[in-house]
């Protein structure tokens, strides 16, 4: 609600300390002047702006209203006496406030804003001196009563910023005391009191106006303080997030990730009667790799294949996730059987060329080639069906091409089950079969190449 653009890390540090900064200022002492380093009071001012204007317009229409009725009520209760009064008041004072009112609307800056409200109670005190009068002890006190009144109308109701309050206050107790002292109604004595009440009166307004500007900056900061701590949060949760979808070796999205990616592609080809294709990726003779050049190489080979899998891919749609261990998984949304296993011999393709990590055999020369093995199926979602059937026909196809000899790929219609109720008894997830699938593969693949399927 508060935050201004901060588009950069040092900026967002600077404001973060300039908050705290000021904050222990107004906790602790309060600074006289009330006001913020330029950046912060720039900020401060844009996001209070309108909605102190707009309080300003309804607090001034009400303040409008309660004037003329009261004129109204006045003209009522003695009708000669007052008359006179009552209509210079309506023509002169009415008009002028309901200018400076309407001038709230446009959402002036703040100098005109607070300036022109001032002002406008200063005009209006003098006008209420001079009308009512000094010629008797009753005409003078109602003077004295106006005065206080504008005062405490322009600095506990209007709450001007305390800059202009001092001012606009300061202009009226000048005009009261002048007009007290003038005043040939009163007695010496009473031109005193009458002088001590409007400096006891403006100076306990002015003193109020100071706590009230003083309490709206601090819970401004207050604010900006929470809305900083809630950026800081929601970027944490989002980083959060983030690292529990990722795969920490390769940076590819993880099993978790892919299993929600995975039921959003589901439902949205049930929906749209779209087919999906499925990928499942395997690197040959990774077990090897592993005893001859050590798990830090194996470690490498898996990282560059990974980071040669979103290469292959079409666009944004597709998803490619690593699987666990050496299996990748690639989900192909909207797609036809030549394009998922035009997509399948891409990654194969690539990782033959570029998926070997450098490194020397003792002789010289390079022992061992990193190559992948890929299963493709494809299905159109049916709610009648599960989805872990896709990856399963995928799955079956991947020991295909293993068993034909590998670095290749391999195609297999998806063979639709029809799915188990929950509450029956012994049933086993999809993803519990496909851990068990590749716990027996992992097995398999300690077995020499003319075994394995």
């Amino acid at each position: 609600m508060l935050l201004f653009a901060m588009h950069n890390p040092e900026r967002v540090l600077e404001t973060r300390i300039g908050v705290v900064s000021e904050l222990e200022k107004l906790r602790k002492h309060g600074p006289w002047g009330l006001n913020f380093p330029s950046d912060l009071e720039q900020c401060f001012e844009r996001d209070t702006a309108k909605p102190r204007s707009m309080r300003l317009w309804r607090e001034g229409l009400i303040a409008i209203v309660v004037f003329n009725a009261c004129l109204v009520v006045d003209n009522l209760l003695v009708r000669d006496a007052m008359l006179h009064s009552i209509v210079q008041h309506t023509v002169i004072v009415t008009p002028l406030a309901l200018l400076v009112n309407a001038l709230m609307l446009l959402n002036p800056p703040r100098w005109l804003r607070e300036g022109s409200v001032g002002l406008a109670t200063i005009l209006i005190c003098f006008i209420n001196l001079k009308l009512e009068g000094s010629n008797t002890p009753a005409t003078a006190l109602f003077g004295v009563i106006c005065l206080l009144i504008m005062v405490l109308f322009s600095g506990v109701v209007m709450r001007l910023r305390f800059h202009y309050a001092a001012v606009a206050m300061g202009s009226m107790l000048a005009g009261g005391l002048w007009f007290a002292k003038h005043a040939t109604g009163l007695r010496a004595s009473e031109q005193t009191v009458a002088g001590s009440l409007m400096v006891i009166g403006a100076a306990m307004v002015l003193t109020a106006t100071y706590s009230l500007e003083r309490e709206e900056r601090l819970s401004y900061l207050l604010c900006l303080q929470s809305d900083l701590q809630g950026a800081d949060l929601f970027k944490m949760n989002a980083e959060l997030e983030r690292l529990s979808n990722v795969d920490k070796l390769t940076g590819l999205p993880n099993r978790r990730s892919l299993e929600s990616r995975f039921e959003t592609l589901w439902v949205e080809g049930e929906r749209l009667g779209t087919s999906l294709s499925a990928i499942v990726i395997d690197v040959d003779h990774f077990k090897v790799i592993n005893d001859v050049y050590g798990h830090l190489y194996g470690d490498e080979a898996l990282r560059r294949i990974a980071g040669l899998l979103p290469q292959a891919l079409r666009g944004q749609e597709d998803f490619a996730g690593r699987f666990g261990g050496e299996e990748f998984v690639i989900l192909l949304p909207n797609t036809d059987r030549e394009t998922a296993l035009g997509v399948a011999d891409r990654v194969r393709r690539l990782v033959e060329v570029a998926g070997t990590p450098v490194t020397e055999h003792p002789s010289g020369e390079t022992m061992l080639w990193a190559t992948v093995s890929c299963g493709v199926s494809l299905c159109v979602p049916d709610g009648k069906f599960h989805r872990d059937n896709l990856l399963r026909a995928a799955d079956k196809a991947l020991y295909e091409a293993k068993g034909n000899g590998r670095n290749r790929v391999e195609f297999k219609e998806c063979e639709w089950e029809l799915r188990v109720s929950e509450s029956r008894a012994g049933r086993r997830s999809g993803s519990r079969l496909l851990a068990k699938l590749t716990v027996r593969r992992d097995k398999s693949g300690a077995q020499p190449a003319h075994q394995a399927s």
